[in-house]
């Protein structure tokens, strides 16, 4: 049987398509969360359609997500001292399930890395998701170009998410999706999704900001958002309140740049209101690589606030990189409407790829 493990919505917001197909298949799997976002977890299922998890194997810190990096060593605690005592549980349920016992995996967070060691500990295969993609720098973003390295070296079954990617991976098993999973994602999401009364009516920008390479660094930080409220005042922008994004403003005292009534804080969106948000929207600024993916799908102006990235979707054309660039972010924000995706928009699924592959395998059996 195919165990999924997940910690985050990012993550199950990637995997959902494939698990999603799965089930219309009527094939079957184990679902696992390590609870990073403990909080946004069920609600997310719920609005998928997909149960809730099999196994929880952490819940956050005190049953709340994951904050900042003092929540971290205790939650990892909590995680491997779960599994240690469920590990004959899972893999037992993982090899008289139906199909051969895999673990599958996404992307690069620490329960990525979490998930792949666990299948190896458990002597089961470990299939990863979105693989492959890379910067070539350990320190943008740090630490997921770790992971996702690391990851490569111990998965059997690699998905990765077209051929730049493929051509990055040298071991194992590589299938070529030809592009992210995250363009199926957004199509689960449907249309007219509640959303902020606030913006009814009126051209808006939507600002998501959320690395720890941007929230670590005041100056920059107060840089950015100086910069996203003066431009606020000719068009609005609403500002998601991450809750990693709210404990750096505390921190460092930045809470009066948002005295301007078009800079407009808001608490997050489900899933699909977030989408139906951008759908909507005029453009997006964000740090985020699931909404550059999800901006190109949508031929959506995207401002990637980061040194690099790792995917290249849209880069280029409706995608720009700046750099951590306050010029760079000043001129997107002068004339977003310039950035337009010029490349065709695929029809391939890649959730249909990785399904169609599973049962090829053998790891999944489908009524």
């Amino acid at each position: 049987m195919i165990c999924a493990i997940y910690g985050t919505t990012g993550e199950l917001i990637k995997l959902a398509p494939v698990l999603v197909r799965i089930r219309e298949a009527g094939g079957s799997y184990l679902s696992a969360t390590t609870g990073q976002q403990v909080q946004q977890i069920p609600a997310l299922l719920d609005q998928l359609g997909l149960p809730q998890p099999d196994v929880w194997l952490g819940r956050g810190s005190g049953g709340r997500d994951l904050h900042t990096n003092s929540d971290i060593p205790g939650w990892l605690a909590r995680v491997a001292s779960t599994f240690a005592s469920e590990r004959g549980h899972l893999r037992h349920l993982a090899r008289n399930g139906d199909g051969k016992p895999l673990v599958l995996v996404h992307g690069d967070t620490m329960t990525t890395v979490l998930g792949t060691l666990m299948g190896r500990i458990m002597g089961v295969p470990v299939a990863h998701i979105e693989a492959g993609v890379r910067t070539w720098d350990v320190f943008h973003p740090f630490p997921e170009e770790l992971s996702r390295r690391l990851v490569s070296r111990i998965a059997q079954l690699h998905y990765a998410p077209g051929p730049a990617a493929a051509a990055n991976l040298k071991r194992g098993v590589v299938v070529d999706t030809g592009t992210n999973t995250i363009r199926d994602s957004v199509h689960l999401a449907p249309r007219d999704s509640p959303i902020p009364a606030v913006v009814e009516g009126r051209r808006y920008g939507v600002v998501s900001l959320h690395r720890y390479e941007l929230l670590k660094e005041r100056e920059l930080l107060r840089v950015t958002l100086a910069t996203l409220a003066r431009h606020a005042r000719r068009t609005p922008l609403l500002f998601v309140d991450h809750p990693v994004t709210i404990a750096a403003i505390e921190r460092f005292r930045l809470g009066g740049l948002f005295d301007n009534e078009n800079f407009i804080r808001m608490e997050r969106l489900s899933f699909f209101g977030f989408v139906e948000l951008l759908r909507r929207s005029a453009f997006v600024v964000t740090d985020s690589g699931g909404s550059q993916v999800e901006s190109f799908e949508l031929d959506l102006p995207c401002l990637v606030h980061r040194k690099k990235v790792e995917q290249p979707e849209g880069v280029g054309e409706n995608v720009v990189v700046s750099g951590f660039s306050t010029a760079e972010l000043e001129r997107f924000l002068e004339d977003p409407d310039r950035h337009r995706r010029t490349s065709p928009r695929s029809e391939l699924s890649p959730s249909d790829v990785i399904v169609a592959d599973l049962r090829q395998r053998g790891y999944l059996r489908t009524s």
